[in-house]
């Protein structure tokens, strides 16, 4: 497609068109342009049999991720392909179990609510105030939490559903407990080079032989030499623009729009004891008598349906946004301290409301803040510009250097690459996803142009060129005569020693004792290890056959250089009650959690899913 458009965008005709597309992007951005096309889909993320997930959906769960320290902050852009794919899952499943008939109610997610720890007082008695605290220090409404508490109760009861029915026969926890907790008293015997009776060489024929057989093993891959340029946000220095006390001003207002308020409210509900117009007349003595000047506390001990609040002269302290509906949201917000609202209706009841605090500090005591905040705000717009024109730069320039001159940006070389090399220091970027697929792309690779820029999270972008190409090929034997004699002299040891094990295995079944071996003994030794013997070789004599008609179990096993001769002497299977049932409820749960990763599959793979 690439290519297309640069062989036809010759020619006045053309030149219009650029310029035409070019004048977007300077006078309303990219994304205008790009909205043209796409509509409404630049704001979702995925789309799950027709039910759509928003971009701010993802947004907000991975800013979660972060702030609840699941996710650090440099990996979140990472991590975003790993959230959305959860989101897909968790949707997914939930509109299965929806379709299944399946439900949670209102009245159970409330009961759920009072009934958790995280939610509760000291004296066990759930707290309003702990629970808004507690949502608003994770990211979450209210409205929010209980919906997607509910959606996991529906996952949880179709996984219980389907978990009903497994189980584990006391026979079968009985043998894997023998299995896991069994102890063997073995005796073991070290065979090396020495063992063997001549030493091992290898002849040229042979280091031929062995690379004409394992020239897989020789193999040099496709490698490029590229030129490349990194625009980072981090390393742009600040514009020398100075910083007005009018942008200081604006961005402290943005902070107090959005602060956490103090509020007291007194709380007027109609529906039960009494009807919409008789709480609406209600209201208006309330707001009558604010208006004369009585105090505000006392109205709220007289007046308010809310008894916690009422005792309290009507103070609530810190409210979160969601709690009680939009309405009073927005009036809260649009308020000052000391400030008293009319009747707010929201949800069902009157709010008459006051702010007695917002909680931000004072404009000297941030300005420092704020002057970061805007000299962030100068560099992100900074980088969006100088992206535009390294994407447009990129795009019709024959070569890279006259790029990052006119951006001033350092001009990156590497020697011999390919696609899989581990790349550290100065060139580490170029391991970051995406790089190396722009490099051997058709584009760049086969037809010399610049790549795009491949977008490396929020704060990077870079651009690649491909100055040298050599296809893979199979290096010659002079190239690696001394690693082919190296890998073919192993190979004949490790044969050798293994054909030594063998006769000495002969020999032990036979009552014969070998010259030269020296056993080493061990005793109630466990699959958990003991003492100084290596995990290797533990497994390595738990794979022994046990015992038989009088005699130890013979066998061998090779241990990096080495060959390791065991004799199994006695084989302990005795096990306890509590082991047993330890392990009969670890194979349960390991077969529910392998019944619960099919049914997630089936469902995913039967649904409709689309991602942006």
């Amino acid at each position: 497609m690439l290519q297309k458009i640069r062989d036809r965008a010759q020619g006045w005709i053309a030149r219009i068109i650029v310029a035409l597309i070019a004048l977007t992007f300077t006078l309303f951005g990219a994304e205008s342009l790009l909205s043209y096309f796409n509509g409404s889909q630049r704001d979702e993320a995925a789309s799950v049999n027709g039910e759509k997930i928003s971009r701010q959906t993802l947004d907000i769960e991975v800013q979660r991720a972060v702030r609840s320290g699941r996710v650090p902050p440099e990996q979140q852009s990472e991590a975003r392909r790993a959230i959305l794919d959860s989101l897909i899952t968790r949707m997914a499943m939930e509109q299965y179990a929806r379709d299944g008939g399946m439900s949670f109610s209102d009245q159970q997610v409330d009961q759920l609510l009072v009934n958790r720890q995280e939610f509760q007082d000291s004296n066990g008695h759930f707290s309003a105030e702990l629970f808004q605290r507690r949502l608003a220090s994770a990211g979450y409404s209210a409205e929010e939490f209980r919906r997607q508490l509910q959606e996991d109760m529906l996952t949880q009861q179709l996984q219980n559903g389907l978990i009903s029915g497994t189980f584990v026969l006391p026979s079968e926890a009985r043998r894997l407990a023998e299995l896991r907790y069994q102890k063997r008293d073995f005796r073991y015997a070290m065979l090396d080079e020495d063992s063997l009776e001549q030493p091992v060489s290898v002849s040229d024929e042979d280091v031929k032989a062995w690379y004409d057989a394992h020239q897989q093993d020789y193999q040099r891959p496709e490698e490029v030499r590229l030129e490349y340029v990194v625009l980072d946000r981090r390393q742009l220095a600040d514009d020398d623009q100075p910083i007005d006390e009018q942008q200081l001003r604006q961005r402290y207002e943005q902070h107090r729009s959005t602060a956490p308020r103090e509020v007291s409210d007194i709380v007027v509900t109609f529906g039960d004891e009494r009807t919409r117009a008789e709480a609406q007349e209600r209201v208006n003595d309330i707001e009558a008598r604010l208006q004369k000047g009585e105090d505000f506390a006392a109205l709220a001990k007289q007046y308010s349906d809310d008894p916690s609040s009422a005792d309290q002269g009507g103070r609530m302290g810190t409210v979160s946004e969601g709690i009680f509906g939009q309405p009073f949201d927005e009036t809260v917000a649009s308020m000052s301290p000391g400030e008293v609202s009319q009747g707010v209706e929201s949800d069902g009841v009157f709010h008459v409301i006051r702010v007695d605090n917002i909680d931000i500090q004072s404009f000297d005591d941030m300005r420092e803040e704020l002057s970061r905040e805007v000299r962030q705000g100068q560099r992100d717009e900074r980088f969006q510009q100088l992206s535009q024109q390294l994407s447009d730069e990129s795009f019709s320039a024959d070569d890279l250097e006259g790029v990052a001159e006119r951006l001033n940006l350092p001009l990156q070389r590497t020697d011999w690459v390919s696609r899989d090399d581990q790349f550290e220091g100065d060139d580490a970027v170029l391991g970051e996803a995406g790089i190396m697929d722009a490099a051997f792309s058709e584009d760049v690779l086969k037809n010399g142009y610049n790549s795009e820029p491949v977008e490396l999270g929020q704060d990077r972008r870079v651009v690649v060129r491909v100055t040298e190409h050599r296809p893979a090929a199979t290096l010659a034997l002079d190239d690696v005569r001394d690693q082919a004699r190296h890998s073919a002299l192993e190979e004949k040891r490790r044969r050798l020693l293994a054909e030594q094990a063998e006769q000495t295995l002969a020999a032990l079944e036979r009552g014969e004792t070998p010259a030269g071996l020296e056993w080493h003994q061990v005793s109630g030794v466990t699959r958990d290890g003991q003492g100084e013997l290596s995990s290797e070789l533990i497994d390595a004599a738990f794979g022994m056959p046990y015992p038989h008609d009088g005699q130890p179990g013979y066998g061998h096993a090779g241990a990096g250089r080495q060959q390791v001769i065991f004799a199994i002497d006695h084989v302990d299977t005795d096990v306890s009650d509590e082991q047993i049932s330890s392990l009969s409820d670890g194979l349960w749960n390991a077969q529910a959690g392998q019944m619960i990763g099919v049914m997630t599959d089936a469902i995913r793979n039967h649904a409709d899913i689309s991602t942006n």
